[in-house]
């Protein structure tokens, strides 16, 4: 059980790790300049909603087929870029990103729905892969968030933020690109 349980954690990490897609995501929501108040809604916002659609997805209580949730994910970037850019009042992001994380947790999905897991562990596996998903967001958000309050107060922070918006706006347009016609 409990091999098991450090097998599903470290999928869940590595998952994030690997999954640039959503740590694109992940910085693109958290680089517009925001209160600790609005961090803290767009991380709960995320973490409850791709935590649902993980778990309804993985018991076949809802199926989106990869073919609409990977370009969505891209999508996603995308506006969330677009957004950063053009739209400097963010303190209502946690509503979009409730909407967007429903989108990601279909995505965390897949990888679990191809194991083809056992019924008897299913909440257990789930739970462990969830885990290992919050923990490394957490870990990136602990790097993450410092830096961003020491480039907010920087004179250049907007250049920044617009800069790496843009970048961001790019990555997502090429993927949405590849998922759509690749």
């Amino acid at each position: 059980m409990i091999s098991a349980f450090i097998s599903f954690f470290r999928l869940g990490v590595e998952h994030i790790l690997t999954g640039y897609d959503h740590l694109l995501f992940i910085f693109s929501l958290l680089i517009a300049r925001q209160t600790i108040k609005q961090y803290a809604a767009v991380i709960t916002a995320f973490t409850i909603a791709h935590c649902l659609t993980l778990t309804l997805t993985v018991l076949d209580i809802i199926n989106v087929p990869a073919s609409i949730v990977e370009p969505a994910i891209a999508l996603s970037i995308c506006y969330v870029a677009i957004e950063n850019i053009f739209r400097k009042d963010v303190k209502k992001r946690w509503m979009i990103t409730f909407v967007f994380g429903l989108i990601h947790g279909m995505g965390f999905a897949d990888l679990l729905k191809g194991m083809d897991l056992a019924r008897n562990y299913l909440a257990f596996n789930i739970f462990s892969f969830n885990l290992g998903i919050e923990v490394a967001q957490l870990g990136i958000l602990a790097i993450l968030l410092p830096l961003l309050f020491v480039i907010h107060k920087w004179k250049f922070s907007v250049r920044v933020v617009n800069i790496c918006s843009a970048i961001a706006f790019v990555l997502g347009g090429l993927w949405l690109t590849e998922r759509i016609f690749f």
